[in-house]
């Protein structure tokens, strides 16, 4: 009985959409919806909501979908239910995120909505949903890349966007790691004078945050791929079992391959020394790069040091993740 109620709701809204009566429509599903929470017929609403907000995205109605994808979201909270309850709901919500534009002007509250809603207990979780970071990432990084500069005034707006962008990429999977590096080694081709460990350094920085040594590697060795194809003069370093390609040039791109180095032998003794050296030795280049208080923080965060100021650095990242669930 519920599925043909459900159908015929579904046709009463069709019906108007093929009139092209979108706003009616969209009303019509809303007050239907409606009386399916209040009667906690949640699967039907979910149902209703999913199907809705399609057809309106096919219609190009991106306004109406992104107001029913919120409630969608609003009736998973009221319901109870979890990204670990039932995978298939947030397959579903990715896939109506997939038809908004790029552009979209919802997208932010969306992704606090949606990953406020996939939060867990767990260390794993604690920032949301990893393939939601990733959706909203990639779209949010694909706006970056095709704006025309008519829709991004001014570089500080774009600023606050890439850092947002930067933000779920970080967050995201093993498929965010390669668009969030391909799009800083991009970066640092627009001006070759900078060296270019200073774009790495956002990656290799923001990952060791997390402690999440592999993925720190993982594009750092991206980014020195891309960029020993396109530049030539290096030489080659051995450290240890580890190769460290050297430009002379680029003092800050060594520093983060050894930083690197010391960072995967946290539980040797003697690295909490070897931090500190590298630390002394490169400190007049990371202070001219701004780079010091970030690797001081590594320092407490992985040897229990305490450098420079009395905090020993800040964690930009847990600062900028505080600001995004406000």
């Amino acid at each position: 009985m519920a599925d043909v109620k459900l159908q015929r709701s579904l046709q009463r809204f069709q019906s108007k959409i093929d009139g092209g009566a979108f706003y009616e429509a969209h009303q019509t599903l809303r007050t239907i919806t409606n009386r399916y929470v209040k009667a906690k017929q949640y699967q039907e609403a979910i149902d209703l909501l999913y199907q809705g907000s399609s057809i309106l995205s096919k219609n190009k109605e991106y306004a109406s979908s992104s107001d029913l994808i919120s409630y969608l979201i609003q009736v998973f909270v009221e319901s109870g239910v979890t990204v670990a309850d039932n995978k298939d709901l947030k397959l579903k919500l990715i896939e109506l995120i997939t038809h908004l534009p790029d552009s979209d002007p919802s997208l932010n509250d969306l992704a606090k909505q949606a990953l406020k809603w996939s939060q867990g207990k767990d260390e794993k979780d604690k920032f949301g949903d990893v393939d939601l970071h990733h959706i909203f990432g990639a779209k949010y990084l694909n706006y970056l890349k095709n704006d025309n500069g008519e829709t991004i005034k001014n570089d500080d707006e774009r600023q606050k966007v890439f850092a947002v962008t930067e933000l779920h990429l970080i967050l995201g999977t093993y498929e965010s790691l390669p668009l969030y590096v391909n799009y800083l080694y991009q970066w640092a081709q627009v001006d070759t004078s900078i060296d270019a460990g200073l774009f790495l350094s956002r990656a290799v920085i923001n990952y060791a945050y997390l402690k999440n040594i592999k993925f720190a590697n993982e594009a750092k060795d991206l980014f020195l791929k891309q960029l020993s194809e396109d530049k030539s003069g290096s030489d080659t370093i051995v450290e240890g079992q580890t190769e460290i390609v050297y430009y002379e040039q680029f003092p800050i791109l060594s520093f983060l391959q050894l930083l690197l180095v010391t960072l995967g032998k946290q539980n040797d003794s003697s690295n909490g020394q070897k931090f500190v050296k590298l630390y002394n030795h490169y400190k007049v280049t990371l202070s001219a790069a701004d780079l010091l208080p970030p690797v001081e923080y590594l320092g407490k965060l992985y040897f229990g040091l305490k450098l420079g100021n009395a905090t020993g650095g800040s964690n930009m990242l847990a600062n900028l993740m505080g600001d995004f669930f406000k």
